[in-house]
């Protein structure tokens, strides 16, 4: 089952989504800071990151252009109580999946969590057949 990471520091919030998608089958950890997550994604593994826009320290669109390339590559979905048209095009261009205004319907998020999962295995799957050494000798033939 894929794992989700939760950072969000109002922990009434982050209870919330925890408590919604562990319904869901999804294995979960939380974090309070940005900085707290990519310490764990470090040595940890996760599939999809839900992070609040504005957190102590690094910001959650910080956290998700870290997570846009790289070994840590995975969608990041934000939720934010602070949404403009500047934020929102920010979110775009560091590879947000989806922007969540506060406070928002859990089955629409519990959607978006699903297609950003299901886009992000069908990228992985494209690239595994692509580097694949049969796929290699073939291109190279």
């Amino acid at each position: 089952m894929p794992h989700i990471l939760i950072v969000e520091d109002e922990p009434a919030t982050s209870w919330a989504l925890a408590e919604g998608l562990t319904d869901d089958g999804f294995t979960i950890d939380t974090f309070r800071s940005a900085e707290e997550a990519w310490a764990w994604l470090k040595t940890g593994h996760s599939d999809l990151v839900i992070s609040d826009l504005r957190l102590p320290g690094m910001s959650g669109v910080d956290l998700a252009r870290k997570l846009k390339r790289g070994a840590k590559a995975q969608p990041v979905i934000i939720v934010t109580a602070y949404g403009s048209p500047e934020t929102m095009r920010d979110l775009e261009r560091a590879g947000v999946a989806e922007c969540f205004p506060k406070p928002f319907p859990m089955d629409d998020l519990r959607r978006s969590v699903r297609r950003a999962l299901s886009a992000a295995s069908g990228a992985d799957g494209a690239k595994r057949r692509a580097s694949s050494p049969a796929r290699a000798a073939r291109r190279a033939a």
